[in-house]
Order: structure tokens, then sequence, then C-alpha cells
């Protein structure tokens, strides 16, 4: 059932009730207070009786009673033509609860008498057919005969009864064409109501369908509005994931491409010149050329697998961090260094301000060594490589600037990729495999610092990294 049906019929319901209990209720009130008000004139009039009756026996002489065998019922008889009211009806009963008068023809069940005393009167509401009346009694002790009676008086209700039954009926049509009315104001309510929440089903089907660029519209500020924009902020976050995943999928297609582009050269290096030395005499030169170029692709082979495990420890993240003194490290990375930067003919140069920082250190210096490597490889013989370590405020800064190539503008952003190289035939001559720089920026990246990469053709690189000082956040 569609939600709007469900606050239509809820609607309709309350409605319903609402106005089938406050309407009884109204006319249950009225027909009691009306009911009330004939029984308090009914005991009124019955009063009214009794001491008309009373005041009459006691005018009368006492030796009256004793001449006439119905002196009562004549007493009565004489004053019913001033004390009958239209609707109402007069019995008087002795004290054998037998009729001596009766104002008309009909007689009455005498039981209700046996519950009257002396000093209260009793009333009763009764139903013969379709009408009711209303009984009243009560007790009168006349003593100059010494006698009980017992006075009734009946007065006729069928007047408030019909009015209660004619104003139930009125009031059923009156509710019908109301409830016709709020059910047709109901359902247009309950449609424009829940128009919103439509409408943001049915973005949330063009979303799921696959048009990512689907908004919710936002009207107003109630809680339909707030669904509306959590579920647009819902939709830019989930849009971002799913381009981010589209982004890493195809990093990870052009990870697995280059990878085996990566290794298919050297081992059709190696797979050629191996072929060669089987299947030919060579001379002693040509087998050490063809043994030559064998090793330095073997080589160039482990250290891409060495590179590759390096990077896939590191993107586990699960590494400690210790106190480590940043001169103790810097010299490690210079005896490191030395042998390849002498053949190259690079000279080093460090300087730091002495600090301790809370490193992994053999990652550290791995990501120093990669980074002095890398200014190596672009730098001429007889160029300078310049390692500083400078304390800025809550930081410390460490620096490699070379005298080399540099980097193009426009490869700054591309150099941190997996596999990518700026000049390919140079880095693959060198032994290069295009991963320092990707394991350099995983390194940064698990010790939470900040790094910037500055540089220009012919006039070299600066690479800054900033870590935090050990015990600031």
């Amino acid at each position: 059932m569609k939600f709007y049906w469900k606050m239509f019929i809820s609607f309709f319901i309350l409605i319903s009730l609402t106005f089938a209990v406050s309407g009884t209720w109204m006319i249950s009130a009225s027909f009691k207070t009306s009911l009330q008000r004939e029984i308090e004139m009914g005991m009124s009039r019955n009063e009214l009786y009794r001491t008309a009756l009373q005041n009459a026996v006691s005018a009368v002489p006492a030796d009256y009673f004793t001449k006439q065998n119905h002196s009562m019922k004549e007493i009565i008889s004489s004053l019913q033509e001033s004390l009958l009211e239209k609707g109402t009806d007069f019995f008087v009963y002795n004290k054998k609860k037998k009729t001596i008068f009766s104002s008309t023809k009909k007689t009455e069940d005498v039981s209700l008498l046996e519950n009257v005393d002396k000093s209260h009167k009793i009333y009763q509401v009764c139903q013969k057919g379709e009408n009711y009346y209303l009984r009243t009694v009560s007790y009168l002790f006349v003593t100059a005969d010494m006698n009980g009676y017992y006075i009734e008086t009946q007065t006729n209700l069928q007047e408030i009864f019909q009015k209660r039954d004619d104003m139930t009926k009125m009031y059923h049509y009156i509710v019908l064409i109301v409830l016709i009315c709020c059910a047709v104001l109901s359902f247009v309510i309950s449609y424009l109501l829940t128009y919103r929440v439509r409408a943001l089903s049915v973005t949330a089907w063009a979303f799921a369908g696959g048009q990512m660029e689907e908004r919710a519209k936002i009207r107003g500020t109630d809680e339909i509005a707030k669904l509306a924009i959590d579920f647009n902020q819902m939709a830019d976050e989930l849009q971002e994931k799913m381009e981010q995943l589209e982004e890493h999928v195809k990093s990870q297609e052009a990870f697995t491409a280059a990878f085996a582009h990566e290794l298919k050269t050297p081992l059709t290096s190696i797979i050629g010149y191996a072929e060669l030395l089987r299947s030919m005499s060579l001379s002693k030169e040509e087998e050490l050329t063809a043994a030559n170029y064998i090793f330095s692709q073997g080589k160039r082979l482990e250290s891409l697998s060495y590179k590759l495990l390096e990077l896939f420890v590191l993107q586990k993240g699960e590494i400690s961090f210790l106190p480590v003194n940043v001169g103790e490290a810097i010299e490690e990375v210079k005896q490191i260094t030395a042998q390849g930067l002498q053949k190259k003919e690079v000279i080093l140069e460090a300087s730091f301000d002495e600090a301790v920082l809370l490193l992994e250190k053999d990652l550290f210096i791995s990501l120093l060594v990669n980074l002095v490597d890398n200014a190596a490889k672009a730098s001429q013989a007889g160029g300078h490589i310049r390692l500083t370590g400078k304390c800025e405020e809550n930081r410390y800064a460490i620096t490699v600037r070379d005298e080399g190539k540099g980097i193009p503008e426009s490869e700054i952003k591309n150099i941190l990729e997996p596999f990518y190289m700026v000049d390919k035939s140079r880095s693959r001559k060198e032994g290069g495999a295009g991963l320092g720089m990707t394991l350099c920026a995983e390194i940064v990246r698990l010790h939470h610092a900040e790094w910037k990469i500055e540089s220009k053709e012919n006039e070299g690189t600066k690479i800054t990294i900033w870590f935090s000082l050990e015990g600031e956040e």
C-alpha cells in the first residue's frame, strides 16, 4: 500500500472517530440534561399534587371521613380540574396499594410503590411500546382517617426521546456529508504531502539506474527537506567514491600493464642472449657482452621485485614509529649512496640541525636514499647534491636539491604514478623501474608528513619534506 493511501486512511479513521465520539457525547449530554430537567419538574409536580391534596384534606371537617365512604376520592375529584396539566396523569393508591383514583383508564404496575417510604419520593422512566413516560411516587399520611396514601404522577417524555432520535438522524446525515468532504480533502492533502517523498523516490531510482548527476530538489525546511539534503549528500559522497573507485581501477589496470611491460623488456633481453649463448659458438668478448646484458637485466628484475615487495608492505601500513636521531640517519644515507655517487662523479653535501623525530628508521633512510639516487641519475658528472635538515617552529624540514636536468612542469604531477619515467631510455639504462617516487610518496603518507616538489628544466629539482618534531601532533 502506498504511503499516501496509508495517510489518507489514517486521517479518515481519525476524523470519523472524532466525529462519532464527539457527536455521540454531545447528543447524549444534551439528552441527559433534558431528561434530568424533566425528572426535576416531575418531582416538583408530584410534590405540588401531594401538597395540594394534603391542604384539601386538612380543610375538610374531621367528621367528613366518617360520614362519607368515598370521601378521599371525592376530594381528589374536586381537585382534578385545577391540578391536572396536559400530558400529565394522576393516580392515588391506598395503603393496600389499591387504586382509589385514576385520571386515565390505564393501569400501572404497583410494584414501584414497594420502594417508597414516608419521607422520600421515587421515580422511574418507563416505556410502553414506542412511548416513554416518567412515573413519580410519593407518600401522604392523612390524620383525619389515619390512613396512608400513595400519590403518583406520570409525565409524557416522548418529546425529548423523539428529539434525541431526530438529532441523531440529523447528525448522521451531517457526519456523512462532512466525512465525504473530509475524505476528499484528506486524500488531496495526503497526496500533496507525499509528493516530495515520491519525487525523492524517483530521484533515488534514477540515481540507482546510473544517472549519477541526478539530485533531489530541496523545498522548505521540514523533515522531508532534511531527508532530501541527506540524500544529496549521500549521492555526492557515493559519486565521489565511485569516481575514486573508477580511478583506482584504471590505475590498477595501468599498473598491471606497466608491470607486464617492465617484466617483458628485461625478460626478452635475458631470453634472447641466453638463446644466443646456447645455440651459437661465440667469442670470449661476445660471450662477455651477452653475460653482461643478462646480468644487468637480471639485476633490474631483482630491483623491480624488491621495490614491488616494499611497496606492498608499505600499503598495509603496519609500521611502528620510534625516536630517530636525524644526524645519525643522514650519515647512514651518505654511506649507502657513497659508492653510487662516486661512480657518477657526483658530490653529496649534507648539513642538518640536530633533532629527534618519531620515524620508522628503515623507511626514512629508504626515502632519502631514493631521493638522492634520483638526484644522482639526473645530475651530470661533477654535479652537486645538497641534503639539508632544518628545524622550523614545530616542524623539521628535509630538503634534497640537485643541479640536474630537472622535470618539465607538465610532468611533475605524474612522477608519483607507478612505472612512470620522465626519461624512459635513461632510466632503463640506469636500472630504474619507475617505482622510486611511488615508494617515496607512500613513506611520506605513512609518516603523516607533507612534501613539495619544485623543478625547472636544465636548472634542477628541489624536494622538501616536513616532519612533525617529536612530541608534536
